[in-house]
């Protein structure tokens, strides 16, 4: 069973969209936060649970039955509430979903569907997931089988999505100041970044800087700074058959047994594992 890792992978080659089916029962650790963001654009169909989807445009409470859309490059989080949680996560290359950009707003929302829209979304879903899902052989649908279908979703859900939220604004929520930050972090996540530096490039003194950093993103900039490295680790795991020291002497740890360590102890199981286990299902039995 692979772990379940919140945004940070990338698409395997040759392919437009993944889809990730998550339950969490009562009792279930609550997902920790994660600011950030990344190139692929991003569904979030919420069957059971609650919380609130904070972005740049602000935080929006979701129950079941909501559609949550974050689109590329756009920051954003989930704060789950306590109690059983279940999911479906699209994360796509919007531009291939989307080429002339008509169906897909350029702001991130939360909304609830229809039930004519729903259950149509939901059964256009089923599709997606069952053509990326490889058959005994390995074969999928083609990219372009995919992207037609991805379309039809996106038609089935615009209705809900098609204006922002009240009073939404792209400067209104604090992660915005953060975003020179995440920007740095994105394009070089093995390079170390101080305090000091991390303030100065949000234009915030460094005392300011870690109070609203911890405030806003709900750990402190040290401990999110190895999350994001630990999460871009996994990312290459899942794209490339890379040797794991390679990896982790890419993003700046000073060993492999270190970055093993804390590998498992975010993920639970060992960066080898991960990637043999994530290279398989995307590659069926006989990749």
């Amino acid at each position: 069973m692979l772990p379940a890792l919140s945004e940070a992978i990338a698409l395997p080659p040759g392919t437009v969209a993944r889809v990730e089916r998550v339950n969490q029962p009562d009792g279930s650790p609550v997902p920790e936060r994660f600011p950030h963001f990344h190139g692929l654009a991003e569904l979030v169909f919420v069957h059971h649970g609650s919380g609130s989807f904070i972005s740049e445009i602000g935080e929006h409470r979701f129950g079941p039955r909501m559609l949550l859309y974050a689109p590329a490059m756009a920051i954003h989080d989930f704060a789950f509430d306590d109690g059983a949680r279940a999911w479906t996560l699209v994360q796509f290359d919007a531009l291939a979903a989307d080429p002339h950009r008509t169906l897909l707003p350029r702001h991130a929302a939360a909304a609830g569907l229809e039930p004519a829209s729903l259950a149509r979304a939901g059964m256009i879903l089923d599709w997606l997931a069952d053509g990326l899902a490889a058959d005994g052989s390995g074969h999928r649908l083609a990219p372009r089988d995919i992207e037609t279908v991805l379309a039809a979703l996106l038609l089935a859900i615009r209705p809900g999505l098609a204006a922002p939220p009240a009073g939404s604004g792209q400067a209104s929520h604090p992660l915005s100041r953060f975003r020179p930050l995440l920007q740095q972090l994105l394009a070089q996540p093995g390079k170390a970044i101080s305090l000091a530096d991390a303030a100065t490039m949000c234009a915030l003194s460094a005392p300011y800087f870690s109070r609203m950093f911890k405030q806003v993103f709900g750990a402190g900039f040290a401990a999110y700074q190895n999350q994001f490295r630990l999460q871009q680790a996994a990312r290459l795991l899942a794209t490339s058959d890379a040797p794991v020291s390679q990896i982790a002497y890419q993003l700046g740890f000073r060993s492999h047994a270190y970055f093993s360590q804390r590998f498992r102890a975010m993920f639970g199981t060992s960066p080898s594992d991960y990637q043999n286990q994530v290279l398989r299902r995307h590659h069926g039995p006989h990749g």
